[in-house]
């Protein structure tokens, strides 16, 4: 009997429709609908009644490093590592008036001249120390070749007009202490050769280590300059924005530069 019953076709029940003029409102809510939003709706007040008391039972003596950069809900998740140090939010700080923020711009920008000022002159040291540096190698490079040339022209000259070196006689009573004297003697000279050229390698040395290491502090004090230039130009720029009349070299929103014509005289 229930076999015939299921059988036989029977009259689908569809769900009621929104109405005509309900459509702009989307589909129509039904109850499983209702009981989503009523369950996600409860979990989300019992966890804010949490938050509450967490909020009430807490110490205010505690710190973390997660108050310094606290911009809202999910900041955490959307900034992640790339925390700049800025401290977001209200810190209970009285808000300066125009006039009073101008002025501290002054003192700023007065400040950073001054130190711009200070790295220009070791800027401009540094390179002169460069350019001696560079110049004192080229130098010696100069008398090295002027001192080939020499040793190459009295070469060129005949034995009798060249100067002789002085000579040390030593006497000897036989053949064995000749030799003996004569292998000091040339062991000395190799000696003293080998002690310049190691002298003069370590003074090239010196000097290569002494121009790289001044090379580095004049292309950190050209950044430093260039970034004490740049602050000054922003700050000039914020004060004449700042100022209550217009002045030349701001700019409107539009994007346009302020041009103020002053009185013929």
């Amino acid at each position: 009997m229930s076999s015939m019953r299921n059988a036989v076709q029977r009259r689908p029940h569809r769900e009621r429709a929104q109405p005509l003029e309900r459509r702009r409102l989307g589909l129509l809510e039904k109850h499983k609908d209702y009981s989503l939003r009523a369950e996600d709706y409860g979990k989300k007040k019992a966890q804010l009644k949490s938050l509450r008391q967490k909020a009430a039972d807490r110490n205010e003596d505690e710190f973390y490093f997660g108050m310094m950069s606290r911009k809202g809900p999910g900041s955490r998740i959307t900034s992640g590592k790339s925390w700049n140090g800025t401290v977001q939010g209200d810190r209970g700080n009285k808000a300066l008036d125009l006039d009073t923020v101008r002025l501290l711009k002054t003192q700023d920008m007065g400040y950073v001249r001054t130190m711009r000022q200070v790295v220009s002159k070791e800027v401009a040291r540094l390179e002169e120390q460069v350019v001696l540096t560079r110049g004192l190698d080229r130098l010696e490079e100069e008398d090295d070749d002027d001192e080939d040339l020499d040793d190459d022209d009295d070469n060129e000259l005949p034995q009798s007009a060249k100067r002789k070196a002085p000579r040390k006689i030593i006497f000897t009573d036989d053949v064995e202490e000749r030799d003996e004297a004569l292998q000091d003697a040339l062991g000395a000279d190799q000696e003293d050769e080998e002690d310049g050229a190691k002298k003069s390698e370590n003074d090239d040395f010196e000097r290569a280590k002494a121009l790289r290491r001044l090379k580095r502090q004049l292309e950190h004090a050209r950044k430093k300059l260039k970034a004490l230039t740049d602050a000054e130009r922003e700050l000039e720029t914020q004060r004449a924005k700042m100022a209550k009349t217009a002045t030349s070299g701001g700019r409107t929103r539009k994007g346009s530069k302020i041009m103020v014509r002053t009185r013929k005289r």
